[in-house]
This record gives structure tokens, sequence and C-alpha cells, in this order.
């Protein structure tokens, strides 16, 4: 009898004994609650994936109440790993949102560059052609959307003549130096005349002064793909055409050149 309650004794008590030892230290788990915590270090993460990373602490929290609770080592190692996979997630997503960041930032300083470079070159190209200007006789410049517009004033033709007068052909000769120095840029030579006349002559008239500067910058090796011309006659006036002053203003030849290479020059 005393040997059997002896038995029960100490079978009660190995079961107590073993009921009350704790799960063993998990590495996972350690791993876990260790990767989370270098993550929530990361500046901005949270606004990256906040979902993932609130997903890795809730199951960091339950890996670690089943391991107080000494529940299944199964579980707490699943809900581990759930962690880490979550938090590896919102990582991920940080870094390629980084990269987006670095790429938009990158685009909007190229363009920023762009926009400075084209603004630049339009500055220098008014300047230059204010230059131009400020050193011919009977030159005019101006920048515009469509282009530089350099106009020559009728005192470079002779009376009802298409021919350039010498000092004519000496500033074309000067404006054709100036345009082989951007020789992928395109020229529109316009011609017109005052109202004095009919119209088809006055066209026919204008077609032909802006002819003969095209053929003047030909012979100073301007390329004649990059030159087209066109007549206007009296269209278009700059002065009226009531007195002899402003009829003398309006018999000119305009010569627009294209801001940009390769860019076509819009037509009136």
């Amino acid at each position: 009898m005393n040997f059997k309650l002896s038995l029960l004794t100490l079978t009660l008590s190995s079961f107590f004994l073993i009921s009350c030892v704790s799960n063993p230290p998990s590495q996972l788990l350690a791993d876990a609650e260790n990767r989370y915590e270098s993550a929530t270090l990361i500046e901005g993460i949270q606004n990256s994936d906040a979902q993932s990373i609130g997903k890795a602490k809730e199951a960091l929290e339950k890996a670690k109440n089943l391991q107080a609770n000494n529940e299944s080592q199964t579980l707490v190692e699943h809900h581990a790993l759930v962690s880490i996979k979550n938090t590896e997630i919102a990582e991920e997503r940080h870094r390629l949102r980084q990269i987006e960041l670095e790429t938009e930032r990158a685009k909007e300083k190229r363009q920023q560059l762009m926009v400075e470079s084209k603004t630049n070159e339009l500055r220098d190209a008014r300047m230059e052609a204010l230059k131009l200007a400020s050193q011919l006789e009977a030159l005019k410049a101006e920048q515009t959307e469509r282009g530089i517009i350099m106009t020559l004033e009728n005192i470079l033709f002779a009376f009802n003549s298409a021919e350039l007068q010498p000092g004519g052909e000496m500033t074309v000769a000067r404006i054709a130096d100036y345009l082989n120095n951007y020789p992928n840029r395109y020229v529109l030579i316009e011609g017109f005349t005052d109202s004095v006349g009919s119209d088809e002559y006055n066209l026919e008239l204008s077609k032909q002064r802006a002819e003969s500067v095209q053929r003047s910058l030909i012979r100073h090796r301007v390329n004649p793909r990059r030159v087209s011309v066109v007549g206007l006659g009296e269209a278009y006036p700059v002065a009226p055409n009531t007195t002899e002053a402003g009829r003398q203003q309006n018999r000119r030849v305009e010569i627009v050149i294209a801001n940009e290479d390769g860019k076509p020059i819009l037509r009136r």
C-alpha cells in the first residue's frame, strides 16, 4: 500500500514539474523581433507600406504571447515567420518606392536642365541676332515664337526692282555668315510690298525679292535645302500705306530663322 502511494505521488510530481517547464527560446522568434525592430528604424517605411509593417507587428505580438503562455512551438514559429515575411515585403516595397522617387527626381532635374538649356539657347540666339543687327545697316532683328526674324528694308533694293543693291549684297553676306554658324536650322524668306499696284503684281514682286535674297544666301554657302521663300505682297503691313514713310517700311524682306535645329518654321 505504501509502495503504491509513493508511486502515485512520484507520478503526480513528475507531471507537475513537466507542466511548469517553459517553452525553450525560439531563435525564429528572436530573428523576427530583431528584423521588425530594424525595419521600424528605416525612415519613411511606414509611408511606403504601413499595411505590411502593421501585419508584421501583429504576427510578432501573437508569437510572443504564444511563447509566453507555453503554447505550441509550431504556432510560435508560424507567427514569427509571418512577421518576418511581412517585414521583408515592407522593406522591399520601401526600396522600390525609393527607386521611384529617385527616378522622379532625376526626371524633374533633367526637365529643368532642358528648360534651362532651351532658355539659354534662345537668349544666346537673341543676343547673336541683336549683335548682328547692331552691326548691319537697315537690318532689324526680333525674337519670336516663329524664330528670329531679320528685316531687310526697302533701301536694299532699287525702286520697283527685285535686284539687291550692292549694300544689300553685303548685308546678306553677313547674314549668311551668321546662318552658317547654325547649319541645321531652317530659314524662311518672306517678301512684302506696299499697297501701290495690283495684287498680282505685288505678289510677284514680293516673291522675286525673296528669291533674290535666297540666291544671295546660296552664293554665300548657305545650303539651299534649308531655305524656302514665299511672296506675300501687300499683306501684313507694318506701317500705314497712307504715307511714303509707311509704304517704305512695308516694302521689305523678312528672314525667319528657326529657334531650334531641325524645327520647322510656322507659316503666317
